[in-house]
């Protein structure tokens, strides 16, 4: 009888580790997908440079584990909380994607921009969540929160009214920004333009001013803020 009982546990002993191999197996298959993780927290853009109403955004991504020879597909989640402050109109989630070979991919987001974005800075809260091709990396690295806006700091005049124009306001530095493709003249962006490059910058400051008066005389550019406001802004060149 003893012996009988002690081949009935030996069996039982033998069926668990059988099982428990199993389940070990079957575990190392489903958690056999790479990884992927945000490579920032954070990321931002402006409108001031741009003047079309959206903007498709490229925010990286690695991967944790092998490449592969074929491309895969991860998926982010909107984590509706204090962080997201744009309404669902405002941004469209394109694609996450992994090219062949790479360990870096990419996360397309198109951002639209809106009159509120004048005065404000919206922002959304994006998780990596499980897909078919990848599983959701470390912990920290899964969220990501992207912030844009179209707001202006006007920023410090000094030398821009040699230049430009004698005042400062929000709409004189959207003119300099939308004429000559810069964000800023500080004393370095002088030195490297010098004074013809400089003057060549003016020039096409007022050429912009101009025109936009020339076509649409009933509404010309005038100072939005500042100490001039509400009067013509007058080019220097």
């Amino acid at each position: 009888m003893k012996k009988y009982i002690l081949n009935i546990m030996i069996l039982l002993g033998a069926v668990l580790i059988i099982s428990s191999c199993d389940k070990d197996e079957i575990g190392e298959f489903e958690n056999d997908l790479s990884g992927i993780n945000f490579l920032q927290e954070v990321s931002s853009y402006s409108f001031l440079e741009n003047p079309s109403n959206e903007f498709i955004t490229e925010i990286p991504t690695r991967i944790i584990g092998d490449t592969l020879s074929n491309e895969r597909f991860f998926r982010v989640k909107v984590v509706q909380d204090s962080l997201t402050t744009a309404s669902s109109n405002l941004f469209e989630i394109q694609q996450g994607v992994v090219d062949p070979g790479e360990f870096e991919g990419r996360l397309y987001l198109k951002v639209f921009n809106a009159k509120q974005l004048d005065t404000t800075e919206v922002s959304v809260h994006l998780q990596i969540t499980d897909s078919e091709d990848f599983t959701k990396g470390n912990v920290e690295s899964i969220d990501h929160v992207f912030t844009w806006t179209n707001k202006v700091i006007v920023p410090d005049w000094r030398y821009y009214r040699f230049f430009f124009c004698r005042y400062p306001s929000t709409a004189a530095y959207r003119a300099f920004v939308a004429s000559t493709g810069m964000t800023s003249f500080t004393i370095d962006d002088y030195r490297a333009l010098g004074p013809t490059g400089a003057k060549v910058k003016g020039v096409q400051f007022g050429d912009y001013i101009r025109k936009y008066n020339e076509e649409n005389p009933d509404a010309p550019l005038l100072h939005d803020d500042g100490p001039n406001v509400g009067q013509p802004i007058v080019p220097i060149n």
